[in-house]
């Protein structure tokens, strides 16, 4: 009774249109819902997302949910997940994901899952990272580990001179990140986690990073995908 009355005052509103919502637990309206646009669901890798990184990481995997576009309803999903702490998203995502490759080769044989990480001092500010939300819920449903500590990011940018230096992507540094791993990681099978995918030279980089660890693998996974 309580709950009904608290959503008569205080209505949900859809963080894909705005539009006013009901019995939902993810902020997002079945419309919204059914106009995102899935990436398709192959018998190994997304041949696009392959292709971009043909000759710089040697992927086991490589696979996304949906297809991004600033003018659509996928925009509006990341940046509430990535600026406005809607962490339901993220949640959202994963069990979306789960939904759809659950049985799929992808996460057949990773041995752990880690996201892209922010720089401490760039979390301690947003007071999250966006990429946990996913991480651990798809951990959950999946049995597989999500490792929060596997990865350090050693520099700290702001968003300032991010939109400032349009060629920052392309001028990475190689020790932007450092793995952090013992001999009992050996041979480990490593499902890299993102937002969005542009260029994906800051997952060239962390991939390197992560191969430093002797036989290791890795796939990638990411909530969207630009086309």
């Amino acid at each position: 009774m309580f709950q009904h009355l608290f959503n008569l005052v205080f209505p949900k509103k859809c963080l894909g249109c705005n539009e006013t919502i009901i019995n939902t637990k993810h902020y997002i309206c079945p419309e919204c819902l059914h106009s995102l646009d899935f990436v398709t669901v192959g018998n190994h890798s997304n041949p696009t997302l392959l292709t971009r990184f043909f000759g710089k990481l040697p992927l086991v995997c490589a696979n996304g949910l949906i297809y991004y576009d600033k003018k659509e309803v996928s925009h509006n999903l990341i940046h509430e997940l990535k600026y406005k702490d809607q962490q339901n998203i993220g949640i959202l995502f994963a069990e979306l994901t789960f939904e759809k490759y659950k049985n799929h080769i992808a996460f057949k044989e990773v041995d752990e899952l880690v996201a892209v990480p922010l720089h401490k001092k760039k979390e301690k500010e947003r007071g999250y990272n966006q990429l946990d939300s996913f991480g651990k819920r798809l951990s959950e449903l999946t049995g597989i580990p999500y490792n929060k500590e596997r990865l350090t990011r050693n520099f700290y940018t702001t968003p300032q001179a991010m939109k400032k230096n349009l060629f920052l992507r392309s001028s990475l540094k190689s020790d932007l990140f450092t793995v952090n791993y013992n001999e009992s990681d050996y041979g480990k099978h490593f499902m890299i986690l993102d937002d969005v995918v542009t260029t994906g030279s800051t997952l060239e980089i962390l991939g390197k990073e992560l191969l430093k660890i002797p036989n290791s693998k890795i796939s990638t996974f990411f909530m969207a995908v630009t086309k």
